[in-house]
C-alpha cells in the first residue's frame, strides 16, 4: 500500500502561503481608490477593442481555439518567429510555470536574479529543483556576468526579466548579446518581456532579433497584452520560442481551454488601434516623470524605471508606508523581499492618481 505524503502534498508545497495581490479590503469597497500597486493600465481598452469583444461575445457558448490562429499569424509576420513556434497562456506567470516544468527535472537547477517579481519567486519555491539566486548589482540591475558565472553542470534553465519587475530596469544590448551567446546550448534561456512595449518606447534594445541572430541554444521570450494594450483582465500572454518542440511542450503543460473566448478578437483589435496604444505609452511617460520628480523633491532615491511603475528607497519600513497610504485610499506595493524592506513600487496612473499619491505620501511623512 502506497504511503501518501503528510497532508496530501509534495514536500515543496507544504506551508507555502497564498499571496493575493488583487484582494480588495472592506474599507476600499464602494469608494474611490487610487490603484497604483498592480502595474495595470489606468485607461480602459480602446473603443475598437470593446466593439470587438461585444461582437465576439455572441460565441461565448463555444470553446475558443487556444492556438489563436489569426493572432498567431499576425505576430509571426511581425516578429519573424514561425507560426508553430508561438504559443499562448494566461499571462507570463502561466508560461513561466510551463517553462520550469518542461526544462527542469528533480535535483536540477535554475539560475535566476535575486530580485524578480514576487509571484515568480513563488513559482521557484514550488519547484522540486534547486534555485541558484544571483544577487542584483548595487543599483538594482541584473548582474548578467554573475548569472553566466553561476551556470553549472546541473543548470537547465536561466531566467531573466527585461525590463525587470520590481526595479523597472532593462538590459543593455551588450548584456542581451552576452546571454544569447554564452548561456550553454543545453540550457533553456527564458526572457520575460511583460513590459516590452514600454522598453521599446524608451529606446531599449529588442531582445528578439538578438536571440534570432546569435543564439544556437533554446530560448523562450514571453510578452503580454496586459500592460500597454489595457487587457490585463483578459489574461492573454504569449511565448515566442526557438523551436516547435518547445512550443508544443508548453502547450502540453497549459490547458487546452486556458484562454477566454473573446481574447483573440480583443488582441487583434488592439493591434489595429496603434494610436490608442501610443496614447497609453505617452501618458505613462508623462506621469512617470511627474512621480519621479515629486519623489526626488521629497529627497528619495528613485530608480530609473522605463516601465509603468517606479521604485524608490523609502528609507523606512515600506510595509508601514503601504498601510498608511492605503488608509488614504492609495494602493502601492512593497517589493516583497525582507532584504529590501524599505523599497516601495508605485504604478503610474492617471494625472489624478499621481496627484493623490504624492499628496498622500507627503501627508504620511509630515505626520511622522
Amino acid at each position: 500500500m502506497s504511503r501518501e505524503h503528510p497532508g496530501g502534498l509534495r514536500e515543496n508545497f507544504r506551508q507555502l502561503p497564498f499571496w493575493n495581490p488583487t484582494k480588495v479590503f472592506e474599507n476600499e469597497r464602494d469608494v474611490e481608490v487610487h490603484q497604483m500597486d498592480l502595474n495595470e493600465c489606468p485607461y480602459p481598452p480602446s473603443q475598437k477593442v470593446l466593439a470587438a469583444i461585444t461582437a465576439a461575445a455572441a460565441e461565448l457558448n463555444r470553446y475558443p481555439d487556444g492556438t489563436c490562429p489569426h493572432l498567431t499569424a499576425r505576430l509571426s509576420t511581425a516578429t519573424g518567429v514561425p507560426i508553430d513556434n508561438i504559443c499562448w497562456g494566461a499571462g507570463s506567470t502561466q508560461l513561466l510555470t510551463a517553462a520550469t516544468q518542461i526544462a527542469v527535472d528533480s535535483k536540477e537547477e535554475i539560475v535566476v536574479p535575486g530580485i524578480v517579481w514576487r509571484r515568480f519567486a513563488g513559482i521557484f519555491q514550488a519547484l522540486d529543483a534547486d534555485t541558484v539566486e544571483v544577487a542584483n548589482r548595487q543599483d538594482g540591475s541584473i548582474d548578467v556576468d554573475g548569472l553566466l558565472g553561476a551556470i553549472g553542470n546541473r543548470t537547465r534553465l536561466v531566467i531573466v526579466l527585461t525590463p525587470n519587475n520590481p526595479t523597472g530596469l532593462m538590459l543593455s544590448e551588450d548584456e542581451l548579446k552576452a546571454l544569447a551567446s554564452d548561456v550553454p546550448e543545453n540550457v533553456l534561456l527564458f526572457l520575460d518581456e511583460a513590459y516590452h512595449e514600454f522598453a521599446m518606447f524608451a529606446g531599449g534594445a529588442d531582445p528578439l532579433p538578438i536571440l534570432q541572430s546569435r543564439r544556437t541554444g533554446p530560448w523562450v521570450v514571453t510578452r503580454t497584452f496586459s500592460k500597454a494594450y489595457a487587457l490585463a483582465g483578459l489574461r492573454l500572454g504569449y511565448a515566442l520560442t526557438s523551436s516547435e518542440a518547445i512550443a508544443n511542450a508548453i502547450r502540453l503543460t497549459t490547458s487546452t481551454f486556458n484562454l477566454a473566448g473573446v481574447a483573440e478578437a480583443a488582441a487583434l483589435a488592439a493591434l489595429d488601434d496603434p494610436g490608442y496604444t501610443r496614447m497609453i505609452l505617452e501618458r505613462n511617460a508623462e506621469e512617470s516623470t511627474r512621480i519621479k520628480r515629486g519623489l526626488e523633491r521629497m529627497g528619495f532615491d528613485v530608480m530609473d524605471s522605463v516601465t509603468n511603475f517606479i521604485s524608490f528607497d523609502a528609507k523606512q519600513p515600506a510595509a508601514g508606508l503601504v498601510q498608511a497610504l492605503r488608509a488614504r485610499r492609495v494602493r502601492v506595493a512593497t517589493w516583497g523581499y525582507e532584504a529590501h524592506g524599505t523599497y516601495l513600487r508605485v504604478s503610474t496612473g492617471t494625472p489624478e492618481d499621481t496627484g493623490a499619491f504624492l499628496a498622500a505620501l507627503e501627508d504620511v511623512l509630515s505626520a511622522r
